[in-house]
């Protein structure tokens, strides 16, 4: 991979992130866009399988985003943590 194919990469990685916190960041987005953990797999259990030999950026990009789109926002004002310290 050539040093301007990683530049171009991280910067998209980057840009994902950003778009998340700004969502996070969003009062009115969805602390979770829940689905039961069956239905999680079944959505997402194609991504990136174990032993698989070679996945192209452009596919690790993709999962990101799916994978990112599913995740609890805990960074939300409406998350709360029900964790004992």
């Amino acid at each position: 991979m050539s040093a301007a194919e990683t530049d171009a990469f991280l910067q998209e990685v980057v840009a994902i992130l950003l778009d998340y916190i700004r969502v996070t960041n969003d009062q009115k987005s969805l602390v979770v866009e829940f689905h039961h953990p069956t239905e999680l797999k079944r959505i997402l259990g194609h991504l990136l399988p174990i032993g698989q030999d070679h996945v192209g950026l452009n596919e690790i990009l993709r999962e990101c985003r799916e994978t990112l789109k599913y995740c609890v926002r805990t960074g939300h004002i409406a998350f709360f943590s029900l964790t004992s310290e």
